[in-house]
């Protein structure tokens, strides 16, 4: 009986609810979390992305995505891609995020990007017992560079080919490492954070035989691009936001310092 009344006064207080006009989505009503779904390298990228048990976060890109997302009621999860295989989801919204720099994305209009959350620079790596001095491109000529088979380096590209730099194609770090060691390659373009990482990180690699220039080559600011399917211009206003605070409060240069 006490179950029939109280069924009968929700009905009829429901009835005055609509009968009258009563607003009841004025009563809170828990917002449930949106996950964002980043696409990453299919390779571990150290210490940008990586599967590391020490950083169970997955490298300071995915962290960063995270602490910004977590406050605004976004949750991350990543999913590894072949590199263009994710940039087409990306721009059909299958994915929702990447991180990368606007100046190295040829269609970079087709994608919405935050604001800059870190610096990326190329820098010279070169054998202690044969240093170079840098100050600009012109100044290898003749010289044999090793790079990743693959990547972009806009400020070198007028200047890879006979007579200029000799442009040596590795597919990583290591091997680049390996090419100085054996001489068959003046320096490495390298990027000074991931150097930096691994030289503090594998002791094996004997950091002491290497110079890191201290002159930068080139260098870019790192963003979140996210597709343009969807409607995140909302949230990526409010992401910024965040990010500007993480910035002045200091917690944006403490992820950082982790992966340094």
């Amino acid at each position: 009986m006490k179950c029939r009344f109280l069924i009968l006064a929700f009905v009829l207080t429901l009835s005055f609810g609509i009968g009258t006009g009563f607003d009841i989505s004025c009563f809170p009503v828990e917002a449930a979390e949106t996950t964002i779904t980043m696409f990453v390298p299919d390779t571990d990228w150290p210490p940008y992305l990586m599967d590391n048990p020490e950083y169970p976060d997955g490298g300071v890109f995915v962290e960063i995505l995270r602490a910004v997302a977590a406050p605004l009621g976004h949750s991350v999860k990543t999913i590894p891609l072949p590199n263009q295989r994710g940039w087409m989801m990306l721009e059909n919204g299958s994915v929702d995020v990447h991180a990368k720099a606007i100046e190295w994305v040829p269609n970079a209009e087709d994608f919405l990007w935050t604001e800059p959350f870190m610096q990326s620079e190329d820098v010279l790596l070169y054998p202690t017992d044969k240093p170079l001095e840098y100050s600009s491109p012109q100044k290898l000529y003749g010289k044999s560079i090793a790079t990743i088979k693959g990547f972009i380096y806009p400020v070198f590209e007028p200047h890879f080919g006979p007579n200029k730099i000799e442009r040596i194609d590795v597919t990583s770090p290591y091997a680049m490492l390996e090419l100085l060691t054996l001489g068959r390659a003046d320096a490495a373009l390298v990027n000074r954070v991931e150097t930096q990482w691994l030289m503090r990180n594998k002791p094996e690699l004997n950091p002491n035989r290497f110079i890191l220039d201290d002159t930068p080559c080139d260098s870019a600011s790192y963003r979140f691009a996210f597709t343009r399917k969807g409607h995140w211009q909302p949230f990526i206003k409010e992401f910024n936001k965040t990010l500007k605070t993480m910035q002045k409060d200091g917690r944006l240069q403490a992820i950082l310092d982790k992966y340094r």
